[in-house]
């Protein structure tokens, strides 16, 4: 009787390629889930621009990113950023954003004639939006005590940021109130620094509507109506349209929690005396 020779075991070859296959497309599977997810378009520039460029359509383009990875406020459309002039440097395939195009301080440059210009900044206003020159100084309108650098926050408001202005109608009477008359309120630029070397005005971005009630309440002596700005977080910023028509400011309604109950009897004469005598 001839004895078979041995041979390889075809079935197991079989299922070890089936087992590696399946491993494989597994692998591929998680690759793409991986790399797909949610994609948003946007704007991104080709290569490094300069600060001071303004941009055209050959120097940016859209592309197709993780919408993690993409600013919440990016632009979608190249049309948008088209014709605006970029105040810093932006990097290769960075996503173009608004801050990008954010108004600097207020700078004098030298003229022809030996005197001064002030910088162009109509590129940055929103259409239906105007600029308005708003005082820092708010001392005499009729807040005791207020200064300028306690009207506008220490001076600490820069170009670039949002700011909210609280009017405060017959302070010092009995019917006097206080409330948010004018909400999320970008500031296009800081004016030039007064004596003191603080400065004297803000630039800022209103409808046109808006901006005649601002000068109205800034003008009006006889009500004596007391101002302050506030300073508000980039959380609660508005949104630009993508194609920079339309700007929609968030307004915040006057809530939150009232200071907590504490128990605390306070300190007068009779304290003192009882704890040091005399």
């Amino acid at each position: 009787m001839a004895i078979q020779a041995n041979k390889p075991n075809n079935r197991v070859f079989l299922l070890l390629g089936i087992l590696l296959a399946a491993l494989a497309f597994g692998g591929v599977l998680f690759a793409l889930r991986q790399n797909g997810g949610n994609t948003s378009t946007v704007v991104v520039a080709k290569h490094s621009i300069p600060a001071g460029t303004t941009l055209t359509s050959d120097l940016v383009n859209t592309v197709s990113e993780p919408s993690s990875a993409v600013p919440s406020d990016a632009y979608t459309v190249t049309t948008a950023v088209v014709g605006k002039t970029s105040q810093v440097t932006i990097g290769a395939n960075d996503p173009i954003v608004p801050a990008f195009f954010a108004a600097q301080p207020l700078a004098a440059q030298a003229s022809t004639n030996g005197g001064t210009a002030p910088v162009s900044i109509e590129g940055s206003i929103t259409k239906g939006y105007v600029a308005l020159a708003i005082p820092t100084n708010l001392s005499g309108t009729g807040i005791t005590g207020n200064t300028g650098d306690q009207s506008s926050v220490g001076y600490y408001i820069i170009p670039g940021d949002h700011i909210d202005i609280l009017i405060v109608t017959n302070p010092g009477a009995p019917n006097a109130a206080v409330r948010f008359s004018f909400q999320d309120v970008p500031v296009l630029r800081v004016g030039a620094s007064g004596s003191s070397g603080a400065p004297s005005v803000f630039v800022v971005e209103v409808p046109r509507s808006q901006a005649e009630l601002i000068t109205t309440v800034l003008s009006n002596n006889n009500t004596a109506e007391g101002v302050k700005y506030v300073l508000r977080p980039t959380s609660e910023w508005g949104k630009v349209g993508p194609d920079n028509s339309k700007y929609t400011p968030n307004y915040e309604d006057n809530s939150g929690p009232p200071p907590p109950p504490v128990k605390d009897g306070g300190v007068n004469a009779a304290a003192l005396k009882a704890l040091f005598g005399g």
